[in-house]
């Protein structure tokens, strides 16, 4: 793959991360409830980037001939978080969510609120242990098998070296595609089942927490 770029993340890539997220997540994490207002999906699509983009010390993205296939974010403990920056006004997001239904703020609660407990339980008493984190690895299904994304692990991988790193974590869920991690030497710690009470029904996901050392 002469043509594949491994560059940084820059502002122009928003967008296509939003995308990918929706891609990889979307159906797990229930965004077609709200399909029928783009402005609130993408506000929500936002919400959940600054998730892995906050806490980051290090993002590529993967890009064929112009085209983002892929993203990776990971963070080192005591590194500067270099990304938050990009999305620098987030009082827009704020103001579109607040435009949503009760019950659609509801079920958003619900999602955040469930994720963040289940993450936090799977977490308890194990966050001294690791000294970096695998926050994003994402890859398009249009380019599945093109080893994209071990391509953007190995240079994640060359990073946590280089900050000296001995053990990091990585949270995945039953919606992704974490046969990857199985494969390429990630070690499942524990899984714990979230359950989201929405108001369109119940659903249920597997929340797996993988480590790997170095």
């Amino acid at each position: 793959m002469n043509n594949l770029i491994i560059r940084d993340i820059e502002e122009r890539d928003l967008p296509t991360l939003k995308s990918l997220i929706a891609e990889a997540f979307g159906e797990g994490w229930n965004l077609g409830r709200f399909a029928h207002n783009n402005d609130l999906t993408q506000a929500l699509l936002s919400t959940y980037l600054s998730i892995f983009l906050e806490p980051s010390t290090f993002g590529k993205v993967a890009e064929i001939e112009g085209d983002v296939l892929g993203v990776v974010l990971g963070s080192a403990k005591g590194e500067a978080e270099t990304f938050r920056q990009l999305q620098r006004d987030i009082m827009p997001n704020a103001l579109t969510l607040l435009t949503a239904t009760e019950n659609e703020r509801m079920d958003i609660v619900a999602h955040i609120s469930t994720s963040f407990q289940t993450i936090g339980q799977l977490l308890e008493h194990k966050l001294d242990t690791y000294d970096g984190a695998l926050e994003l690895l994402i890859v398009s299904g249009k380019a599945q098998g093109r080893k994209i994304g071990k391509a953007l692990w190995n240079k994640v991988s060359a990073y946590f070296h280089s900050k000296n790193v001995k053990r990091i974590y990585l949270i995945a869920d039953s919606n992704c595609n974490f046969g990857f991690y199985d494969h390429n030497g990630f070690s499942k710690v524990d899984t714990k089942e979230a359950v989201y009470n929405y108001t369109v029904g119940q659903k249920k996901n597997e929340i797996f927490l993988y480590e790997y050392g170095f």
